[in-house]
Formats: C-alpha cells, structure tokens, sequence
C-alpha cells in the first residue's frame, strides 16, 4: 500500500468522523429545538394568566366596593329611619310608623343580600390561586426545560436543583375564571325542587 493510498484512507476516514460529529451537533440542535419553541410558547401564556388575574381582582375588588358604599348608605338610612322611629313613639305620632318599618325591614334585607354577595365575591380568592397555580406551572415548565438545554450544552456555571425535583405538585383548573363564575339561586332552589318530587 503507498503512502497516497494511505493519506487517502486516513482522509476518508476524518471526513467520515467529521461527518458522524456534525451529524450529532445537528441532531442535539433538533433535540434542543423543541423546549426552547414550548418555552417560547409558555411564557406569553403565564403572562397571559397573570394579566387576567390582575384585571379579575381589580373587578371584584371594585365590585365589592360598590356593594359596601351602598351597605353602609342604606346603614345610615335604617339609623336614621330608628331615631325617627323614636322621635314619633315619643311624640305619640304612632300611625306612620308602619310603612317606615317596612322602608326599614325592606333596606335590611337588601343589605344582607349584599352582604351574601359580597362573602360569595371573597371566594375569588380559590379562583384565583388556581390561576396562580397555573401559571407557576407554565412558568416552571420552561425553567425545567430550560435546565435541560443548558445541562445538554455542558454549562456547568449554573447551579442548582431543578424544579422538577423541588417543586409542589399542583392541582388547578386552567380555565377557572371570576367572570363565568356565577351561582344563580332560581338553579340551585330548582335542583333541590326536583330532588324532592
């Protein structure tokens, strides 16, 4: 065999490994295509949840407003509609005082169904810790992810554990939502109604 036959072979033989090296940079790069586009993906979502979260609160929360500025008007209108009350009882002027009772009776169980409304508005918080929950799920999919694309490049300057190994497990409904969440009582009476036929 001459030494060209030789320069030869061993030529091939580079190119063939050379070949076999970029062939498994280029298949690393595919592996390493896919977390990156979820992460791509996930984080406008987590942002998406933390957005609708902020804007539901800020509902709610105006909403609970609105009901105890009119609770504590219609508080002030049943006191004063009591010294009234008292004033006529002294006075001895005891014919009118049965439509203020009324105006009084009707006011007080308007404020106490309000203030049903305003205990059922406080469970958004559940709402929204499942949201949270979501996404903080997104959120530590793509750190995970990211941890592996980093770990596969061989980067030993990040430290840490992976979430994956750390984090809770979560339970969530991904679409819980304050707005759609409503409890209508004509459905609920209905229910037990016909439960009792």
């Amino acid at each position: 065999m001459s030494s060209k036959d030789t320069l030869h072979e061993n030529v091939q033989k580079e190119i063939s490994e050379l070949t076999a090296s970029i062939s498994e940079v280029v298949a690393g790069f595919r592996k390493l295509q896919r977390p990156l586009i979820e992460s791509h993906d996930k984080v406008p979502q987590a942002t998406s949840q933390l957005d609708k979260i902020t804007e539901q609160t800020e509902a709610v929360t105006a909403q609970m407003l609105d009901m105890v500025e009119k609770l504590t008007q219609r508080e002030d209108e049943v006191l004063s509609g009591l010294e009234t009350i008292r004033e006529k009882i002294k006075a001895g002027e005891t014919d009118s005082i049965d439509s203020l009772i009324e105006t009084l009776v009707a006011k007080t169980g308007d404020n106490i169904n309000e203030g049903y409304q305003i205990m059922e508005a406080l469970q958004f918080q559940d709402i929204t810790a499942q949201q949270m929950d979501h996404a903080a799920s997104l959120l530590e999919d793509v750190e995970v992810k990211l941890h592996g694309i980093i770990n596969s490049m061989g980067d030993s300057r990040v430290q840490g554990p992976m979430l994956s190994t750390t984090s809770k497990k979560r339970a969530y409904d991904p679409n819980a939502d304050m707005v759609t969440k409503k409890t209508d009582q004509d459905a609920i009476d209905s229910i037990f109604a016909n439960g009792q036929k």
